[in-house]
């Protein structure tokens, strides 16, 4: 008997997360796994940079390739972990729990939050890496 939630190109959302599906700009390589920014002027997907004009939308589920070619990136939000800063000045503390970080690269956040892109909110601390929750719901003055 075939069973479609087996399918390989099935994509099942038991937790609820928004899914999004945006074009990778060109000469952005996105594999599946990483966090994934989108200009809020052209609506094109690439990684996090420390920038400010993006908006994190999540993780990279799938790559796929539409009729004409172009790459898009399937993204979900939700619950990720991310690196702390090694910087001592921009560190992540257990003080910073409920607050909002920043990208510093393309899997580091920090708490600074000069020219770049906001992660989430920081739900957990431990030494090395941070829980944080991106919602692309929460993007209050977006406009899509």
């Amino acid at each position: 008997m075939y069973n479609p939630l087996m399918s390989e190109q099935f994509c099942l959302n038991i937790f609820g997360n928004n899914v999004t599906i945006f074009n990778i700009a060109e000469g952005e390589t996105i594999k599946e796994g990483d966090f994934v920014a989108v200009n809020t002027r052209t609506l094109m997907a690439g990684t996090p940079k420390k920038e400010s004009g993006y908006c994190t939308v999540g993780c990279a589920s799938r790559i796929v390739t539409n009729e004409a070619g172009q790459k898009m990136v399937i993204c979900h939000d939700g619950i990720f972990v991310a690196k702390n800063t090694p910087i001592p000045e921009h560190t992540i503390t257990e003080d910073c729990c409920g607050r909002a970080c920043y990208f510093e690269n393309r899997n580091t956040v920090s708490m600074d939050n000069i020219n770049t892109t906001k992660a989430g909110e920081i739900l957990s601390v431990d030494e090395k890496r941070i829980l944080l929750k991106i919602d692309i719901g929460d993007r209050r003055g977006m406009e899509w």
